[in-house]
């Protein structure tokens, strides 16, 4: 009797350090109200520099492990946003089916919240950035909490406006590096809830400014979105490098912005100059660290970018 008696309290104690554990909060207080130093400390949170609440490292976004923490950790980044978040869990084949036989199919999650209009509205803005990492024991600090943080910068501003005319979707998706998954699931769960989207804005690597010339890059198969980037920079004197995206065929998968294309979609995708030649050299690699990214062109970046939502979601 006194045996089980002890391996029922082991068992309890076990329990309530697994429950302790998931009720932790990973953030400790508030982030700083000052833009430069939070988005600092989001970087530094995602790519290992700075420790979590509960002293977990977030060393990679790469294992699923890894991926679920820092999906935990985007959540309590909606909620000081005061955004309620979401999560869409999802299962996907792969092409071979003798793969899912062997491996299992893909799972993920993609971490999501609204930010409503102050006025009544059926339309929405997305704007998304992907959260995983290419290679195990890569931070990802450009690739892409660069991309995390612009985003989450816009959204804090944005919210502070008295009068808004359109509903603001927070997406941030898994698996980008594994083709583009979590943005295809997702891609998925707008045509479900039939959202009339407005636009999607897709945000990759915005860390990386060599030349110092604060250039960013666009690529869009959509006009009007193309001007008003174009337009605000100008007005900003950051030079603008553009990818003109024909839609038709078009199937080039290699950031979130391409899910969308194809299905019509009002969609840019933004970020320093991969193309262009003017970009980390450190991608998916150890060296994609804290230390490595240009928070100057970050900032500069998120402050274009804060303009230019804030222009389209008024009418």
């Amino acid at each position: 009797m006194r045996i089980i008696f002890i391996l029922i309290y082991f068992a309890m104690t076990l329990i309530s350090c697994q429950l302790n554990e998931a009720n932790q909060t990973l953030i400790a207080t508030e982030l700083s109200d000052e833009k430069a130093e939070y988005q600092r400390q989001i970087i530094g949170h995602l790519s290992g520099a700075s420790a979590l609440n509960n002293n977990t490292i977030i060393g990679s976004r790469w294992s699923e492990e890894e991926r679920e923490l820092a999906a935990k950790y985007l959540k309590e980044l909606l909620l000081q946003l005061n955004i309620e978040p979401k999560k869409q869990t999802y299962i996907s084949a792969n092409l071979n089916p003798a793969i899912d036989l062997l491996f299992g199919p893909y799972r993920g999650t993609n971490v999501y919240g609204i930010l409503p209009a102050t006025n009544p509205s059926d339309e929405y803005i997305i704007l998304g950035a992907h959260y995983d990492t290419g290679k195990r024991n890569a931070p990802g600090a450009i690739d892409n909490a660069t991309g995390i943080a612009l985003i989450y910068s816009v959204v804090k501003e944005v919210a502070e406006m008295k009068s808004r005319d359109k509903n603001i979707v927070v997406a941030f998706f898994d698996q980008e590096e594994e083709e583009l998954i979590g943005s295809q699931a997702f891609l998925n769960l707008i045509k479900d809830k039939g959202w009339n989207v407005h636009s999607v804005h897709c945000f990759d690597m915005v860390g990386w400014d060599e030349n110092k010339d604060k250039a960013i890059e666009i690529f869009s198969p959509t006009e009007s979105l193309r001007s008003i980037y174009k337009e605000t920079a100008l007005a900003h004197n950051i030079p603008i490098y553009e990818i003109v995206i024909d839609p038709i065929g078009y199937d080039r998968s290699s950031t979130d912005f391409d899910a969308f294309v194809p299905s019509g979609y009002n969609v840019i995708g933004a970020g320093e100059l991969f193309y262009h030649r003017d970009s980390t050299p450190y991608k998916d690699s150890p060296d994609d660290t804290f230390e490595t990214v240009d928070f100057n062109y970050l900032l500069s970046t998120s402050n274009l970018i804060s303009d230019i939502i804030k222009k389209l979601v008024i009418k």
